[in-house]
C-alpha cells in the first residue's frame, strides 16, 4: 500500500505541475488489457477506471470524498479461497509488499490451492514451484503451504521488480521462464503462457489495490483525444509520444 500511495501522489504532482488550463483535479487510474498500470485524467474510453484522488480543481483547502456504494474487494470471494491459506498468503504478501489479490488469482490458476499439486514438468505446491526456484527462494518443503507460498510471493516480487511493474511480463516469466521473456522481448508465444497471463489477469482485474515495483519510471504524454496519460510503461501506446518525467519512485 505504501508503494501505491507513492505512485498516485507522484501522479498527482505531475499533473499539479500542468498548465493550469491543461491540469485536472481528479486522477483515474485503471489496468490495460496488457496488465501495465495508467493514470489519467479523463474518466471514459470504456476502461474500467478507478478515481484514486479527488480534490477541487481551483485553489482552496483540499477536501476528501468517501467512496459511493460499497466497496470493491481487493481479494477474491474468500468462498473461493480455503480460509486456512488467507492468513498465509496475507503474512508473506505483506513481507514482499505484493498485493493478495494478486496472489490469491496465481494460486487459484495454479493449482486450484492443492498444496498437493504437481506437474508433468516438476512444478509443485499451491504456487507450482520448479525445484531450481524453491532452492533458490530457500524454499525446503515444497508441499508445505506456509514455505510454498512465501517463495513463490518472494519469487513473484522479484520478477515484478525485474520487469518494473509489468504484471504481464512478470506472469509471463513465472509461467515460461525468464530465458524466454528475454528471448523474445514480450509475452512468448506459447499457447500455454498467453492464456495462463489472460486467466491471472482477468481474475486480478475483479479486484482494486495494485502493486508497483521500485525503481520505476513514470511517462507522461497525451492520448489521441488530448487526454493525460501516466504509465509505467510506455510500449504499444499510439497518439503522440511519452517522455519520462520521474525516476526512483
Amino acid at each position: 500500500m505504501k508503494r501505491r500511495t507513492t505512485l498516485i501522489a507522484a501522479a498527482a504532482a505531475l499533473i499539479a505541475c500542468l498548465p493550469l488550463a491543461q491540469a485536472r483535479a481528479d486522477i483515474f487510474q485503471y489496468t490495460d488489457e496488457n496488465g501495465v498500470l495508467n493514470f489519467t485524467n479523463v474518466n471514459g474510453d470504456g476502461r474500467k477506471h478507478k478515481r484514486v484522488r479527488s480534490e477541487p480543481a481551483q485553489a482552496g483547502p483540499a477536501t476528501t470524498q468517501a467512496p459511493a456504494g460499497k466497496p470493491t474487494p481487493s481479494h477474491l470471494s474468500s468462498s473461493n479461497i480455503p480460509s486456512v491459506y488467507l492468513d498465509i498468503i496475507n503474512s508473506a504478501c505483506e513481507r514482499h509488499g505484493v498485493d493478495p489479490s494478486l496472489v490469491h488469482a496465481i494460486v487459484k490458476v495454479e493449482s486450484d490451492f492443492n498444496p498437493y499439486a504437481t506437474s508433468n514438468k516438476g512444478a509443485m505446491g499451491l504456487m507450482q514451484l520448479m525445484p531450481e526456484t524453491a532452492v533458490n527462494m530457500n524454499v525446503r518443503n515444497t508441499f508445505n503451504p506456509a514455505e510454498n507460498i512465501d517463495g513463490g510471493v518472494k519469487y513473484l516480487r522479484y520478477l515484478i521488480d525485474r520487469y518494473e511493474g509489468n504484471l504481464s511480463l512478470a506472469l509471463a516469466a513465472y509461467n515460461s521462464g525468464e530465458t524466454a521473456v528475454r528471448k523474445w522481448g514480450t509475452i512468448p508465444p506459447f499457447k500455454e503462457t498467453q492464456s495462463y497471463v489472460q486467466r491471472i489477469m482477468k481474475i486480478y482485474n475483479g479486484g482494486t489495490a495494485r502493486s508497483f515495483a521500485t525503481g520505476c519510471t513514470i511517462y507522461m504524454g497525451y492520448s489521441e483525444d488530448g487526454s493525460l496519460v501516466l504509465t509505467d510503461n510506455p510500449s504499444g501506446r499510439s497518439g503522440g509520444k511519452l517522455k519520462a518525467r520521474k525516476k526512483s519512485l
